[in-house]
């Protein structure tokens, strides 16, 4: 399906700068959609790039009836290329090859357009290849880079593409496009969580929806061992972080119920994660560690930065245990 501009949520400034790209007809043959991951840049190209294909486009961007539209949709359009790593990076044999794509006779009247979706995942080899096609684009062609870190892309790649800029979302728009979304909808994920993950997630519904699987068990589990420590319980949790067990973001949960214990034991009141679960958060509030649960949160904090590594069970298995005393 051929999506509008407005499916994209939350990018307003974005996507007012695209509808008067389409209105002028007049679009940089290269762009760089940049921002965090998962704030919606993917879903805004491939919008705009149906713009641009479309017969008849308005101010929503793609009309979604017109020869080129469904021609799109069904994933047939030959002047529509979508450039993704087949392996951890974009190599440069991939580059050539849409360099060599692009160079070819269009099919039609329309322009081509490319999107590459993770453009900073180029090998420098890459990176150089497809300057050279952004310093002399072909006629008609328009080049799309989405990129989570520009930081890491070529200074040169950077200045020949117009910056168009999406910024994290406010909590409550995040929290809508999980509700919305198919995998999340109905009684599988209780509201409280899916409020937490928006409130976790930076303001990405992408790194939100990749925490709602373990969110609502890691909390509970961690609620319980911070309101009254078992042992066997913090043992069996620390070593379940053995092999594949450091998933990213897994400490997502533990870190906002250190956080509301912090606040809560300072006396803040109003801005806590995890305001479903108040009660409890108050009364352990008032029974802090050794060290304070401001000095917790900054040590869970620093463990939740480092790499998966054995030393990190083991750092886990300090911090549960001086939590109470027994480290």
């Amino acid at each position: 399906m051929v999506e509008p501009l407005s499916a994209v949520i939350g990018q307003e400034r974005a996507i007012a700068l695209l509808r008067r790209y389409v209105g002028a007809g007049a679009v940089p043959q290269g762009l760089l959609f940049s921002g965090e991951e998962g704030v919606g840049k993917e879903k805004a190209a491939r919008a705009f790039a149906a713009a641009l294909l479309c017969r008849s486009p308005g101010e929503d961007g793609a009309c979604g009836s017109c020869h080129d539209c469904r021609l799109l949709a069904s994933g047939a359009h030959p002047n529509f290329l979508f450039i993704t790593p087949e392996t951890q990076f974009l190599r440069i044999d991939e580059i050539r090859a849409l360099r060599e794509e692009l160079s070819l006779k269009a099919f039609s009247d329309r322009p081509r357009v490319a999107i590459l979706c993770p453009a900073d995942r180029m090998t420098p080899q890459a990176a150089n290849a497809l300057l050279k096609t952004l310093e002399e684009p072909p006629a008609g062609a328009h080049l799309i880079l989405v990129a989570h870190r520009t930081s890491i892309l070529m200074p040169t790649i950077v200045s020949r593409c117009q910056r168009v800029p999406f910024f994290p979302l406010a909590d409550d728009d995040v929290a809508g496009i999980l509700s919305r979304h198919p995998d999340v909808g109905g009684e599988q994920h209780p509201r409280p969580v899916i409020l937490l993950a928006a409130r976790v997630s930076g303001g990405s519904p992408g790194r939100a929806l990749s925490l709602l699987p373990v969110l609502a068990e890691e909390r509970d589990t961690w609620l319980a061992l911070l309101t009254g420590l078992s042992p066997a319980a913090a043992l069996k949790l620390a070593e379940s972080w053995k092999g594949e067990g450091d998933t990213p973001g897994r400490l997502a949960a533990p870190l906002s119920l250190v956080r509301d214990l912090s606040l809560l034991s300072s006396g803040g009141v109003a801005d806590i994660m995890n305001e479903d679960l108040r009660e409890p958060l108050a009364a352990a509030a008032v029974q802090p560690p050794a060290t304070g649960w401001n000095a917790a949160f900054r040590e869970l904090l620093s463990i939740s930065r480092m790499p998966p590594q054995p030393q990190k069970r083991l750092m886990l298995e300090a911090f549960f245990f001086g939590l109470h005393g027994k480290g």
